[in-house]
């Protein structure tokens, strides 16, 4: 599926034509006072006459310049509290589509989450009955809560990387005013969900390569810090790219890795801020499903079950309120990036334009 028009790669400049028209003789020149001033400097939008400056020749008032804003943020490069004001007014206006999806993944997540405990928890049981009470029995009960952690970490984010695509869908029409129709959202995610889910394991675990290579051994734990840290920063922007550019997975990574070059530090910090206001809204979320199950521990006993229900229910929505507002945000800073360094602000503008003059023909 190729890209949309509005979020395509910059066009490369036309090539001039080979030759040019003569100059004019010295008597079909104009006159200075004929001669008009270069476009950058005409009466046009954005340097208008204004006060204070008429009675100077060769000088022309400085217009404010006004913002064009038919979405969610004005089109032009973004400051971090637009950024962040944007993922809230981008829910705000579509909590349908972006709630209903996250309810729906929600759930499914959690429903796999119990179903792998379950399991693993009975065939651990039958394993270590079967075994003496050693340390080999120790050893299998531990291995099944390992695996019990990984797979409930891989359904997480199969479940995380569907629900960004639906609001990064969203936000990329949002920020031009365009209406967003839930079938049309789900129906662009669904066409592409498996390679969706990959591109988002890939950007998620490749920071994490490095902490395999100290597992293993040729890697130190001083370099490899930093370089996990780096590989967080350039590959920030992998999952919105693959989703608005249409592109593949590997050149969504190439294209994350060239938007982030030269705005690494703004783009790592961007992210982490965002990061940082998921984690502790979401603790802050998770303290009343959470009182339960200390009040039980806490007493010496095990977690009741209507406790563990309790909890289940709270990190269902924690999942469900904090995971869009992330997905949004780090949509925005790709097209902040964009804007910055491509221009995409006139882009978008004009697709803006035409769409808005489109239903008003309609």
């Amino acid at each position: 599926m190729g890209e949309t028009p509005e979020w395509a790669h910059p066009s490369p400049a036309p090539t001039p034509p080979p030759s040019q028209p003569p100059p004019p003789s010295p008597s079909q020149q104009p006159s200075p006072s004929q001669q008009q001033p270069p476009s950058g400097w005409q009466n046009g939008s954005g340097w208008q006459n204004g006060p204070g400056w008429d009675g100077a020749p060769g000088w022309q008032g400085y217009a404010p310049r006004v913002d064009y804003k038919p979405g969610v943020v004005p089109l032009r490069p973004l400051s971090v509290g637009e950024i962040l004001d944007g993922g809230f007014a981008t829910i705000r206006r579509n909590p349908r589509i972006v709630f209903g999806s996250a309810f729906a993944l929600a759930a499914a997540l959690e429903l796999v989450r119990l179903g792998l405990g379950a399991a693993l928890s009975n065939v651990g049981g039958a394993v270590t009955s079967s075994l003496p009470k050693d340390d080999g029995s120790r050893l299998v009960i531990t291995s099944g809560g390992v695996a019990a952690v990984v797979l409930s970490y891989v359904a997480s984010a199969i479940f995380s990387a569907l629900l960004a695509g639906v609001a990064t869908e969203v936000v990329g029409k949002a920020v031009i005013g365009q209406r967003v129709e839930g079938r049309a959202v789900l129906g662009s995610v669904g066409r592409r969900w498996w390679r969706l889910v990959l591109v988002s394991i890939l950007a998620g675990a490749l920071p994490f390569l490095p902490v395999l290579l100290v597992i293993a051994g040729p890697v130190g734990i001083l370099p490899a810090i930093p370089l996990g840290l780096y590989l967080w920063g350039k590959l920030a922007l992998v999952v919105p790219a693959f989703v608005l550019e249409r592109t593949g997975v590997g050149a969504a990574i190439f294209r994350s890795w060239r938007l982030v070059r030269g705005a690494f530090w703004r783009t790592w910090g961007l992210r982490a801020l965002a990061y940082l206001i998921v984690m502790i809204a979401g603790g802050v979320l998770s303290i009343p499903f959470g009182i339960s199950t200390f009040h039980d521990l806490s007493g010496g006993n095990s977690a009741s079950a209507g406790s563990i229900a309790l909890s289940t229910v709270g990190a269902g929505i924690v999942w469900m309120l904090t995971q869009p507002l992330l997905a949004a945000a780090v949509t925005l800073i790709y097209i902040d990036r964009r804007m910055r360094a491509e221009g995409l602000d006139i882009q978008l503008s004009q697709a803006a334009r035409q769409a808005a003059n489109a239903s008003q023909v309609s």
